[in-house]
């Protein structure tokens, strides 16, 4: 693999042809697989913010308070 910058079209190219790889002939379970995982994956990041916006939503709240704003 040769360098490619971070955050580059080339960059993610790289990563996502490593998936599209894994896609089988002998085994189609492995396409489903490689699309639910990759749904699973934006669900678990979304569920994670999610969660993490609102406790900064908490934060905020409970300083607003203590400062009387």
């Amino acid at each position: 693999m040769a360098y490619l910058e971070y955050g580059t079209a080339e960059f993610y190219a790289d990563r996502f042809a490593d998936y599209i790889g894994e896609a089988d002939y002998d085994d189609p379970n492995t396409v489903d697989n490689i699309i639910r995982g990759f749904y699973l994956a934006i669900d678990e990041w979304f569920e994670y913010h999610t969660k993490q916006a609102e406790a900064h939503a908490q934060l905020r709240e409970r300083v607003r308070k203590a400062l009387a704003v």
